[in-house]
């Protein structure tokens, strides 16, 4: 009786990946894309344009991490726009994409510190649904960070090791560093603007109109009110409000409320 010989050398059951292994595996899956698009470009954009109190004020109330919008806004400008050319390129950035991975290395730790300190301000807000988008922060540091590590791998084929560190640090340094500065920047002029005299605050009334994106008007409205007792009459006090108006379009008595 003829025996069938099996094939001994039969591949065999391929073992899945772990969960976290596929999400920094070298190539993305077209659900990882999707993911990408949406919590690393999309939900962000959204998220900043209908900020109710994190970084900009609203009829729900002031900013609570006002004084930290410059940096938030020039950081997530930067990583966003850069996240929009790793996905649609990759690999054909080439050397490039040693700098881009230090830019998201940096992105995804700051993605997971602000979605920790809101973490709060979203569990409360859950009660009227828009809360959740205050977790978007930790899904973007997720996206943020294995992108981070997959550009970081792309341009380790183009570039010495040594190299390739030295430009992924100092990318996050310079990433981090320029926003800081001008955040920095901001908050003095709002600062002298508060406590310096007419013509101090008239000059650097100027300079921040020049970068009225990035500004938290808040402070300086509660400061009509502060210093005037509620009646902005002072010549400083105008140049307040009349820098608020301009800015915001608002006048400072209609927000005299969040301030009581």
């Amino acid at each position: 009786m003829q025996k069938l010989n099996l094939n001994e050398t039969a591949d065999e059951p391929t073992v899945e990946k772990s969960f976290w292994r596929r999400q920094f595996q070298a190539e993305s899956t077209r659900a990882q894309k999707k993911f990408d698009w949406t919590f690393g470009v999309v939900l962000p954009v959204i998220c900043f344009a209908f900020d109710p109190v994190v970084f900009k004020g609203s009829s729900l109330g002031a900013a609570t991490y006002g004084a930290y919008k410059p940096f938030a806004y020039l950081l997530s400008f930067t990583s966003i726009m850069a996240m929009m050319a790793w996905l649609i390129w990759g690999d054909r950035l080439k050397s490039i994409s040693s700098l881009m991975g230090g830019l998201f290395i940096l992105g995804s730790v700051v993605s997971f510190a602000v979605g920790l300190v809101m973490l709060p301000l979203s569990l409360v807000g859950l009660i009227v649904l828009i809360g959740a988008l205050g977790f978007t922060p930790l899904l973007t540091g997720i996206v943020y960070l294995r992108n981070g590590v997959r550009a970081v791998r792309s341009a380790k084929a183009l570039l010495p090791g040594r190299t390739l560190v030295y430009a992924t640090t100092l990318a996050a340094l310079f990433s981090f560093t320029i926003p800081f500065v001008i955040n920095v920047e901001i908050n003095r002029s709002i600062q002298n603007i508060k406590f310096g005299d007419e013509n101090v605050a008239a000059a650097e009334a100027r300079k921040l109109r020049l970068l009225s994106p990035l500004v938290n008007f808040d402070v300086l409205a509660n400061e009509c009110f502060v210093e005037s007792d509620g009646e902005p009459r002072a010549l400083k006090m105008q140049i307040i409000a009349a820098l608020y108006a301009d800015m915001t379009g608002h006048r400072v008595e209609e927000r005299r409320w969040q301030f009581d």
